[in-house]
């Protein structure tokens, strides 16, 4: 698989199972989502972030120490 069909797969889960739930988007604009997040930097660079956070509050659940 690809990485852009694995992007793909990933979010539409999300926003399925999530956020797509608590706002009720249909299938055609989950679609739109997709298509308009998968080249946008600052997604990425927002999602970058959130990872960042997470691992540095909860990095040692998963066996990581931080320096």
């Amino acid at each position: 698989m690809n990485p852009r069909q694995a992007f793909r797969i990933f979010i539409r889960f999300q926003l399925e199972n999530g956020v797509g739930e608590e706002m009720a988007l249909s299938d055609a604009e989950i679609d739109k989502i997709i298509l308009g997040i998968e080249d946008d930097q600052s997604f990425y660079d927002q999602l970058d972030e959130i990872l960042k956070e997470h691992i540095e509050d909860f990095g040692e659940n998963y066996g990581i120490e931080l320096q």
